[in-house]
């Protein structure tokens, strides 16, 4: 049986940027009833079966009960650690196991996470979080389907996905890590609630991608010059600098949420470019919305964008190229 697999992430759409922000929060019971559409588009391929992992919250456990012939579970190997972790983990783990597809339901944190685990198959980002600029937003009994049928034919990647940008971030104490969408430098040096959703925090920004039709911290450098997934570049934006007189653009961070930026200047990150930062008072760098990394005074970090992540599959491109072929 050819495999795919599937990762829940219950923990994402449920931070403190949907309580600050006109948004509901995505419940377990919303991630279950998500996770059914994408079995009921997989089912519908024959020869074609889903890996979920055995986790503590019995998702997977009733999932198999519910589509014997459909899922199978994975073993977790040991206690599960913190939620980042935990899909990094899965994600080498089912990969291991044997999946061709990884379907993640999750924000792009969930994806970064996913990324992390550096997997050598493609992932399909489903839309699942507070930000979800990294993510297919369709519906998803078609991401399912559409997997299933990528597995099943294994059309060129070229043709049906893309491989994700990512930002390296490596500072003086912390081993390197990366982002998929942006990294903010933030002006407080504790992590806090981890989500950044007040303007006047944010002191600078490096994109790899800037939307300006979905939420987050991309959607800023969307409205000044919108940079997509395909283009070989980046920005970096200077916010709120003292120095000359800064315009404020309007952005919106979360669903219902609308903050503006006094943006001091933007200019294009170019692969092989290392940008530094070197806060003179410190501050935290959140890294895809989430603040993770915390920089004591004058402490540098270094960022280059590179065109070295996963292969990030699309609905829309599976189903279109499989009917040029059959034409």
């Amino acid at each position: 049986m050819i495999r795919i697999a599937l990762v829940i992430n219950l923990m994402a759409g449920r931070d403190i940027r949907r309580l600050v922000a006109h948004a509901s929060l995505t419940s377990a019971t919303d991630k279950l009833l998500a996770a059914r559409r994408i079995l009921a588009g997989v089912a519908a391929v024959p020869g074609v079966g889903v890996l979920m992992v055995d986790d503590w919250e019995g998702i997977g456990r009733g999932l198999s009960q519910e589509y014997p012939a459909v899922v199978e579970l994975v073993a977790q190997e040991t206690a599960p650690p913190g939620p980042d972790q935990r899909t990094t983990a899965w994600v080498r783990s089912l990969e291991w196991a044997g999946a061709q597809v990884i379907l993640l339901v999750g924000g792009d944190g969930t994806q970064r996470n996913a990324a992390e685990a550096v997997p050598k198959v493609p992932l399909l980002a489903v839309a699942g979080g507070t930000n979800n600029v990294a993510c297919w937003v369709g519906d998803e009994t078609v991401a399912g389907y559409s997997a299933a049928r990528w597995a099943a034919n294994r059309p060129p990647l070229a043709d049906t996905a893309t491989q994700a940008k990512l930002l390296h971030i490596q500072s003086e104490r912390e081993p390197e890590q990366v982002a998929l969408i942006d990294v903010a430098l933030v002006r407080q040096r504790v992590t806090g609630a981890l989500a950044v959703w007040n303007a006047r925090d944010v002191v600078a920004l490096a994109l790899a991608v800037a939307d300006p039709v979905r939420p987050g911290l991309s959607n800023l450098g969307g409205m000044i010059a919108p940079v997509s997934p395909e283009d070989d570049f980046g920005l970096v934006l200077a916010v709120e600098s003292g120095e000359g007189r800064p315009a404020a653009v309007a952005s919106v961070l979360a669903p219902g949420l609308m903050r503006s930026f006094q943006v001091k200047s933007v200019e294009r990150m170019w692969f092989g470019q290392t940008v530094t930062w070197a806060p003179e008072q410190g501050g935290t760098l959140a890294l895809d919305g989430e603040r993770t990394i915390v920089l004591a005074p004058d402490e540098g970090v270094r960022l280059a964008l590179r065109r070295d992540g996963p292969w990030f599959l699309d609905p829309d491109r599976i189903l279109l190229a499989e009917e040029r072929v059959a034409r």
